[in-house]
């Protein structure tokens, strides 16, 4: 997958979780909790920041120097989060609803250690 596309890709899903989140956040997370509500709100702002950085950076290459802390970034995001849905999500109930989100970021989170680890970055190649 190249850079684009999985730019791309992150910032709609970020934007989609997060856009949910900032507008919807007691059906989302299931409470009334006021307090949960507002962390969730918070969180939803944080996605969408996310986004709009992916997707302002989808047409730079993700090897070099300005390219890989766009990727220790979102590998960061979503392999720490994707550790935490897969430790919460038996718990969850219907555990079925939350296997997809898993799922996404733990696909992510595969993609851009590649992009991080194993893409050639423009500046290390010597002609």
């Amino acid at each position: 997958m190249n850079s684009r596309s999985l730019l791309t890709s992150s910032a709609l899903f970020l934007a989609l979780v997060g856009l949910a989140l900032t507008f919807a956040p007691a059906e989302v997370l299931g409470t009334t909790n006021e307090q949960y509500t507002v962390i969730g709100q918070l969180l939803g702002a944080a996605l969408c920041g996310a986004a709009c950085i992916n997707w302002m950076a989808r047409s730079a290459p993700m090897g070099g120097i300005y390219g890989r802390p766009l990727a220790s970034g979102n590998l960061v995001h979503f392999l720490v989060g994707g550790l935490a849905l897969v430790k919460v999500a038996p718990h969850l109930q219907p555990v079925w609803l939350f296997l997809p989100l898993v799922a996404c970021y733990l696909l992510f989170a595969a993609l851009f250690a590649y992009s991080a680890f194993f893409t050639a970055s423009p500046s290390n190649t010597h002609g």
